[in-house]
């Protein structure tokens, strides 16, 4: 079974086209976020319910707060993944 990474690419985003989060839902992202930054479609999934969002919610989350991330790295924040 190959498990298959869900290519999340570091991107801001403006804020008003970001998903509506609750600070429930933001302590679970960010829960995640802390032990995963790369998450597999899977991981996207179980993301998902267990915070009751959408998928893209999760991978629109997820691409914000990486770039984020990146930056605070000193990285450039817009690249296709972590190991840009």
């Amino acid at each position: 079974m190959s498990v298959n990474n869900c290519n999340i690419q570091a991107q801001l985003t403006p804020s008003t086209r970001l998903p509506r989060i609750k600070e429930d839902q933001e302590k679970i992202l960010q829960s995640n976020f802390s032990s995963n930054r790369n998450p597999t479609d899977l991981d996207v999934t179980l993301i998902a319910a267990e915070a009751g969002l959408s998928e893209e919610d999760v991978k629109l989350w997820y691409q914000h707060r990486l770039a984020c991330w990146r930056q605070q790295q000193g990285l450039p924040a817009n690249s296709r993944s972590i190991m840009d």
